[in-house]
């Protein structure tokens, strides 16, 4: 899931991919470009008076709206009532926000500062973001995400973490994580772990005692950096901490000492199949991932090995996978690979619907913003906002498919024009309606402003 992992061969099938063949639905948005509806053109439903500088003036002497809990929790969970949590990677990083482009945009061989005639950079993916390529770090594109996700019926972010060492890009995805967080508590919106226990190889082709008690002060910085935070995500009444894996550390008894920190406040969660690695005393469950076989093994997994009866399990649903690793270079011609077709949106309803049909815990997207392996479900040109719709009608949100626009466009006109005070003003003021659910405010601040700023940025 990292670069560092691209460079070795994987332990597990589920992570690596075939880049050959394309998706068919990708290929004929490709050929055909989408043309995205202006929502916006009937947002001021009741001809509110279009006067900037009156309106400018209400909002700043507008009143502070509480975040209501019941608010916040509309369509915040499925018809069956699952939690729905989005795998995130908080890897990214773009020269306007950070001073240059991450890896995970370049690869060994890309380069973003390439720009086509259509205005796309260069960047190691088959797939292009929506609004670009972007930063982790970068505020907006935080509240972005984050109205997206909670539009949707998102319950909480699982963040893909590397550890707490200053160690290849380790630092970089640390922090990006750590720089997230005070954007999600404003929502509300809860947040977990999934350690990747294979990044202790970077320190040594063979496991030493310097590995495990790298391993140890990781677990400690987890528990003294996240498990402190109230929205924390708890299954089965515990902090929930996921290992992606284990791959690297393989010995029981290896794990109960890395984990003895935690392990009265903590349930951990090891990949399929793979808890007695960490062993039964320490380890409470197991949740699923993507596989090559589909429904094959997904359902395989669910009707013959998940112990629903004593174990915690987490299910899964993902869109596709279609890596860009040996393109960008992050794999050799030889390794390994395989691709599993998205159908459209098949592929994402077939993996949601069986994990929904099952005795599973929670289901993980897996996931947001992958674009290096191709399984994100964030707005993209390729798919536009497809998946997320779907997403709204698997958790019965009672947000509608167009109000997934308005982080959209509140991203583009902050963008725009980053020096216009109204402009800034009032998207921000946008952002706080939409967080606290009052989307007929949001929607006609946004209206004002294409009203007088235009809307030729909008694609």
């Amino acid at each position: 899931m990292s670069c560092i992992i691209i460079l070795m061969s994987f332990f597990l099938t589920s992570c690596s991919e075939d880049y050959l063949v394309q998706d068919t639905d990708q290929q004929l948005k490709i050929s055909e470009k989408r043309i995205e509806k202006k929502f916006y053109e009937n947002w001021n439903l009741e001809n509110q008076d279009y006067d900037l500088q009156k309106v400018v003036i209400e909002e700043e002497n507008s009143p502070t709206i509480e975040i209501s809990d019941e608010l916040l929790r509309r369509g915040g969970t499925t018809r069956r009532g699952k939690k729905i949590y989005v795998h995130y990677m908080p890897w990214f990083q773009s020269k306007s926000t950070d001073g240059f482009w991450g890896q995970h945009w370049t690869m060994t061989n890309k380069n973003p500062d390439l720009v086509d005639a259509n205005g796309k950079r260069e960047i190691a993916s088959h797939y292009y973001p929506k609004i670009g390529p972007y930063s982790t770090n970068d505020v907006d594109l935080q509240r972005y995400h984050l109205m997206l996700m909670k539009l949707s019926g998102v319950d909480g972010v699982i963040f893909d973490w590397y550890g707490s060492r200053n160690v290849l890009d380790f630092e970089l995805i640390k922090d990006g994580m750590n720089n997230f967080i005070p954007e999600l508590d404003k929502t509300k919106m809860k947040f977990a772990v999934m350690y990747e226990d294979r990044v202790i190889r970077e320190q040594a082709r063979v496991l030493s005692s310097l590995q495990l008690t790298q391993a140890k002060e990781d677990i400690k910085y987890i528990k003294r950096n996240y498990f402190k935070k109230r929205n924390y995500i708890r299954v089965g009444g515990k902090k929930m901490l996921m290992i992606f894996g284990p791959n690297y550390i393989t010995e029981s008894s290896d794990w109960q000492e890395i984990l003895k920190p935690i392990r009265k406040q903590s349930k951990v969660l090891a990949l399929w199949n793979a808890r007695e690695v960490i062993g039964n005393e320490v380890c409470s469950g197991e949740y699923t991932w993507i596989d090559k076989n589909h429904l094959q093994t997904l359902g395989g997994y669910y009707n013959f090995e998940a112990n629903f009866k004593n174990e915690i399990i987490g299910g899964v649903a993902y869109p596709r996978f279609n890596d860009f690793y040996k393109e960008g270079g992050w794999r050799s011609h030889g390794a390994y690979e395989w691709e599993l077709e998205g159908n459209g949106l098949q592929t994402f309803e077939e993996s949601f619907y069986e994990s929904r049909s099952q005795k599973t815990d929670f289901i993980q997207i897996a996931t947001w913003n992958d674009f290096g392996e191709g399984t994100m479900i964030e707005p993209t040109e390729e798919f536009g906002f497809d998946h997320l719709e779907k997403l709204q009608e698997f958790t019965g949100v009672a947000y509608r498919k167009e109000d997934l626009r308005i982080p959209y466009y509140i991203y583009k006109l902050k963008k725009q024009f980053p020096e216009d005070r109204i402009v800034q003003f009032l998207c921000k003021r946008a952002e706080y309606y939409v967080v606290r659910g009052k989307l007929k405010r949001s929607k006609f601040l946004l209206s004002i402003l294409f009203h007088y700023y235009g809307d030729e940025f909008i694609s």
